[in-house]
């Protein structure tokens, strides 16, 4: 089984939160008042956004990020199959939560990557969309009955006896070919996606609002070149 570790997507959201509430502070909203300018005008300036729902957006955002890593990390810490229970269908639950999970994570770091503008949008895009746990959220949490093919209405369903804490999950078209999905692994390669994303979002925002403050900008490349080395620091010790 994969090692998994939500520890370094915690840490680029909580870099987000703090530089924004950050510059939410230094705001002073009785000059705004005084000058007839709104708060969310002044900070789509600030942050370099193209309208000024782009902050309603982005706390929007950032709160999903958080609330789906707490039901990740309950199926890390549990697993599948709870095995102070045994109920087939808690196990349901269980899978259908975090595929649930990851894909409106997905949706809310790629709401994040639209906001800044990242240049690697399309390709970050991609990179979800050809995970195996997105294909997996697609056909067998959403789309079960009339998952689009290229055009083609297919339908998937999950062997009963798969769901588990085996490691491997067995899904059938409507062909009767079986395919085998390792979930742990499956989770782990997006959690590194998810991470290579949020890096990258982490850098726009930064750039972003301390074009002209140097040793601002410096110091949070420092933060953030910490937590990237935190990631190796754990992915090394889980290997001793």
């Amino acid at each position: 089984m994969s090692e998994i570790n939500i520890a370094i997507l915690k840490q680029y959201e909580n870099f987000i939160r703090n530089n924004l509430n950050s510059i939410v502070q230094k705001i002073n909203k009785e000059k705004l008042s005084i000058n007839g300018v709104s708060f969310l005008t002044k900070i789509k300036e600030r942050l370099g956004f193209d309208d000024e729902n782009g902050w309603k957006f982005l706390t929007t955002s950032l709160d999903t990020i958080g609330d789906s890593l707490f039901a990740i990390e309950t199926f890390i810490n549990n697993k599948v199959d709870n095995t102070k229970t045994n109920i087939t269908a808690e196990n349901y639950l269980r899978l259908y939560g975090l595929l649930s999970a990851v894909y409106i994570q997905q949706k809310a770091i790629l709401k994040l990557a639209d906001l800044f503008k990242i240049t690697e949008y399309k390709n970050i895009k991609k990179d979800f969309d050809n995970l195996k746990i997105t294909f997996l959220r697609h056909c067998i949490s959403a789309h079960p009955i009339n998952y689009n093919n290229n055009g083609k209405k297919v339908s998937f369903k999950i062997d009963r006896n798969s769901v588990n804490n085996k490691e491997i999950l067995c899904v059938r078209d409507d062909s009767n070919n079986v395919k085998k999905y390792n979930v742990f692994n499956s989770l782990n390669d997006y959690t590194i996606q998810a991470e290579r994303s949020l890096e990258l979002i982490s850098k726009k925002l930064i750039l972003n609002c301390y074009k002209v403050n140097k040793e601002k900008y410096d110091d949070s490349i420092i933060i953030l070149n910490n937590i990237k080395n935190a990631k190796h620091t754990i992915s090394c010790e889980s290997q001793k």
